[in-house]
């Protein structure tokens, strides 16, 4: 299926995040797959309430109208009966009689609609309270608890935006755990999560309070870094890939080394007026380039006005 809507080119973040993959040579793998479907092919929680929501309310609009014919009828029989007192004193009781018991009909109507109305008021207000949540798990890596790619792209655009209003610097820091498939091949996928979740805790708990860190998908995390000049998100990778190299892990059952994690590091710097995807690109260019130059090490991408030449 994700193949399927990549040669489709009907999803253009899906397309876009598979390009940058295939341009840089990276191994795409079934557990990427999953990732990639999980995010932007399945049908998760934020659709299933946000259709449950629309249920409701159009079942809450249905009674509104139906009360707005019942009072409508009623007031057609008050105006008939007007008439009829008019026309005369005769039959007066009856009539009375009549609308005694149309009163009442409406009464015990009007009654079940408020009861109809507060259940689907609060069962919306649920929804509501659902869906927020939903769209807040729609926004978060359930392995690592990092933003995920999709609140990433949000971030990105946000960032960069403040950049060109303020003239800081902004840098992109992507970081890719060298020899991943190894881990898994070796130690299973549970240790590969946990050394996931590993990387991940590190460079949130190392990072500025202004950056942010988030899973980029699979092994590969970025880290966006505010009104940092390039030298010194250069300095922050280095202390991050030391960090995990220094680290010497085990596993927990049996004390069995497993050895160190370490990580490739590529950052670029935003140019005001570059694209987005072409920042990325670079970045990821420069991550491409720490791993071809032997991994466990940090490459800056410094020629972006000679890249923006040539795109131009």
């Amino acid at each position: 299926a994700v193949w399927f809507e990549f040669h489709a080119g009907r999803n253009a973040g899906l397309r876009r995040v598979l390009s940058g993959a295939l341009s840089n040579r990276r191994a795409i793998d079934s557990y990427m797959m999953a990732e990639l479907h999980e995010l932007f092919l399945a049908d998760g929680a934020e659709r299933q309430a946000a259709r449950e929501a629309r249920v409701a309310m159009r079942a809450a609009a249905e009674r509104i109208l139906e009360a707005g014919a019942d009072a409508a009828r009623y007031g057609d029989r008050l105006n008939a009966a007007a008439v009829g007192m008019e026309a005369g004193a005769q039959g007066l009781a009856t009539l009375i009689a009549e609308l005694a018991a149309e009163t009442a009909a409406l009464s015990v109507r009007s009654a079940r609609l408020g009861e109809e109305l507060n259940a689907s008021g609060e069962r919306i207000a649920e929804l509501e309270r659902q869906l927020a949540a939903a769209h807040q798990a729609s926004l978060t890596d359930a392995l690592t608890t990092l933003p995920n790619r999709r609140a990433f792209d949000t971030m990105v655009l946000e960032h960069a935006g403040r950049a060109m209003n303020s003239g800081e610097a902004l840098c992109l820091l992507m970081i890719d755990i060298d020899h991943f498939k190894r881990v898994n091949d070796a130690w299973g996928h549970a240790v590969g999560d946990a050394v996931i979740r590993l990387v991940a805790a590190t460079l949130a708990q190392t990072r500025p309070d202004a950056a942010r860190a988030a899973r980029y998908g699979g092994e590969e995390f970025a880290l966006l870094m505010p009104a940092t000049p390039l030298p010194d998100a250069a300095a922050h990778g280095e202390r991050l890939r030391a960090m995990l190299a220094a680290r010497r892990i085990s596993l927990r059952a049996n004390a069995e080394p497993i050895g160190s994690i370490t990580v490739s590091v590529g950052i670029a710097r935003y140019e005001p007026g570059e694209a987005i995807d072409r920042w990325i690109e670079r970045a990821d260019a420069a991550l491409y380039g720490a791993k071809r130059d032997g991994r466990n090490r940090v490459v800056v991408l410094e020629a972006a006005a000679e890249a923006l030449a040539a795109a131009s």
